[in-house]
């Protein structure tokens, strides 16, 4: 599937919605900060180029189009860095939580690229960044895995599991509402 193409599934919620009815300009350049360091780490695992010498070359190249399919003029940047340079350093600790929440028999090995590095950033989030709620984290990025045809169910299983058993503990057991989206 090509950027663009997921660009454009993301974003299918905005083009249908009213004009009014556009979730707010902060919410949105997050969401295309989120995407692109999902893509960025997508194309980084694929062509084995290390994330951070990939970065400079991807934001030249897709950024910008990111950002506008999802009607902002600049993605969140500093989301963006945030989440890069956090899976970049932290990608041995986030793998092993995945594989922690995996089913027994299940490894790593065994998981699409999409959904590992979708993962990998969803959980970035829901343990270093925890002013933004875990219920925004968990729908934002079950949007992305739909966008990228993974399984979102998988997905969305996972992070919750771990969200409950291990990162928000507390958060998770309150009642929330998802519409509060980051």
């Amino acid at each position: 599937m090509t950027q663009k193409t997921i660009v454009e599934n993301l974003s299918q919620k905005d083009s249908n919605e009213k004009v009014g009815l556009l979730r707010p300009t902060a919410v949105r350049r997050r969401a295309a900060a989120r995407l692109a360091s999902v893509q960025l780490g997508y194309s980084a695992e694929v062509t084995g180029q290390p994330l951070l010498e990939a970065m400079p070359i991807f934001l030249d190249n897709y950024a910008d189009d990111i950002a506008r399919q999802l009607r902002v003029k600049k993605m969140d940047s500093e989301h963006f860095y945030a989440v890069v340079s956090g899976v970049n350093n932290r990608r041995v600790e986030l793998d092993k939580m995945i594989a922690d929440g995996l089913s027994e028999g299940w490894t790593l090995m065994r998981l699409a690229r999409t959904e590992l590095v979708i993962l990998r950033a969803a959980i970035l989030e829901l343990d270093g960044m925890t002013h933004i709620p875990a219920r925004a984290v968990l729908s934002e990025y079950a949007s992305i895995a739909d966008a990228f045809n993974a399984d979102v169910r998988f997905v969305n299983a996972l992070l919750d599991g771990l969200a409950r058993r291990k990162l928000r503990t507390a958060e998770m057991s309150a009642p929330g509402k998802v519409d509060q989206i980051y």
